[in-house]
């Protein structure tokens, strides 16, 4: 599949982020997908802010680990971004990137970017 963040108009000139989702449920048949989600950008967005605002107001379906030690300590939001695993509480999103966000490869996916620790 496809790990690369499929570009839209954003520029890094631009106060807006571009999250792309890799969302995938076992339970069910179907293929994995991505959701997109353009957020404002503010300084010092991380990216597990983003991920909870995109909870919290745009789409309550998606789900991530919502607990984070903001330390980079717990690994409980370890994620793929861009094909680097990174800790989503410790990444900053700068204004105009494109973010594609998955579950990490070597975990076993519960649904979206929850895995089993």
């Amino acid at each position: 599949m496809d790990r690369t963040c499929g570009r839209s108009n954003l520029d890094k000139s631009q106060t807006k982020v571009e999250i792309r989702i890799r969302r995938f449920n076992p339970q069910l048949e179907q293929a994995p997908y991505d959701s997109v989600y353009i957020l404002n950008f503010y300084d010092g967005m991380t990216l597990h802010e983003a991920l909870d605002y995109i909870y919290k107001t745009l789409d309550p379906t998606i789900a991530f680990r919502p607990y984070k030690c903001d330390k980079g300590i717990c690994l409980s939001c370890v994620v793929s971004v861009n094909g680097n695993k990174q800790r989503a509480c410790t990444t900053f999103v700068n204004p105009g990137d494109c973010l594609l966000v998955e579950p990490s490869d070597d975990k076993y996916v519960v649904r979206d970017l929850v895995t089993i620790l």
